[in-house]
């Protein structure tokens, strides 16, 4: 049993830069007054990746590294969304616009 946790760290651990990364760019967005898009993206990066992933995949191959697959693709998924709200809204590009467009 330690063994598999040792593994499921050393595995899982590195992986947790996506999650910075998108706690990071939710925060941001959040900071600039878009809320409900992080969270919505959040939720279905996260929880929706890993429960398709559940269903489908660990469905077809049930091994315990099958399913700790999943943390780390529903942090990157989770990651990349978020990545995609930040360019499609560029919340301090329009903002330096609003402030250009005061002077």
């Amino acid at each position: 049993t330690t063994e598999i946790y040792t593994l499921s760290l050393h595995d899982a651990l590195p992986i947790y830069a996506f999650s910075m990364t998108y706690e990071m760019i939710a925060g941001y967005l959040r900071g600039f007054g878009i809320s409900m898009v992080p969270a919505v993206l959040t939720m279905l990066g996260v929880c929706g990746v890993r429960i398709v992933w559940v269903y489908t995949a660990f469905a077809a191959n049930r091994t315990f590294d099958t399913l700790l697959l999943a943390y780390p693709l529903s942090l990157a998924v989770t990651a990349a969304l978020l990545l995609g709200a930040l360019l499609f809204y560029r919340p301090a590009a329009e903002l330096a616009k609003e402030n250009a467009a005061v002077r």
